[in-house]
């Protein structure tokens, strides 16, 4: 699924912002702190704005979308027209355009992008490099790039920018095969607020049309 592909990334982009406090500007440093500082992430929410400039077309679109996290494989993401949740076993899609839900079981691919495999195999996948340091309006911003090692990955590269000061991401940046570059604009972002399984389960609404796969 194209969509979770993107929104598993941003997952990724804020974990290794959370590390850089205790890594400095080393890239490497970084890396290697990811498998035990994640073991402490156990939730996580961030609301964002996503800009696509397709690669063929060079069309432009923006989107707003709210993300919910859990360490399990349960995520939930929120766009104006799309909604997807799974909780690890279902996953439902609903396209309030079509009027449509679509629920089909979880599937483990081992090639697709989880935090839980993601980011202990960064180190294995991708090779990290500081490129520079970046003003974002006011703000001095680390700009971290992730090039895939492998030529079979589903992306070229990753940048993120990061506040040293508050060690907050503001920016996320991906290159993928396609040579579709979307960037995301983080608007907020909060870790570990205890979120509740029944946000990762999705209550179909009355009068839509649901095609269930499982």
């Amino acid at each position: 699924m194209v969509m979770k592909f993107k929104f598993i990334l941003v997952f990724l982009a804020f974990a290794l912002v959370r590390n850089l406090s205790f890594a400095g500007d080393d890239p490497e440093d970084v890396l290697s702190h990811l498998e035990k500082k994640y073991d402490k992430i156990k939730d996580a929410f961030a609301s964002f704005t996503q800009d696509v400039v397709f690669g063929v077309t060079k069309n432009e679109q923006t989107f707003k979308g709210k993300l919910w996290m859990k360490k399990g494989n349960k995520y939930r993401l929120e766009f104006e027209d799309e909604t997807i949740v799974t909780d690890g076993s279902s996953v439902w899609s609903f396209s309030k355009s079509n009027n449509q839900v679509l629920i089909d079981k979880y599937r483990d691919d081992p090639k697709s992008f989880s935090p839980d495999k993601v980011l202990v195999n960064v180190p294995k996948q991708y090779s990290a490099t500081v490129l520079s340091r970046e003003k974002i309006e006011d703000r001095e911003t680390i700009v971290l790039k992730l090039v895939a090692k492998e030529q079979s990955s589903n992306l070229k590269w990753m940048k993120v920018w990061v506040d040293p000061d508050e060690w907050l991401m503001e920016r996320i940046q991906i290159l993928d095969v396609s040579d579709n570059l979307t960037t995301y604009f983080i608007n907020g972002l909060k870790l570990n607020t205890g979120l509740a399984d029944g946000q990762f389960e999705f209550q179909v609404p009355k009068g839509i049309d649901v095609i269930d796969l499982r």
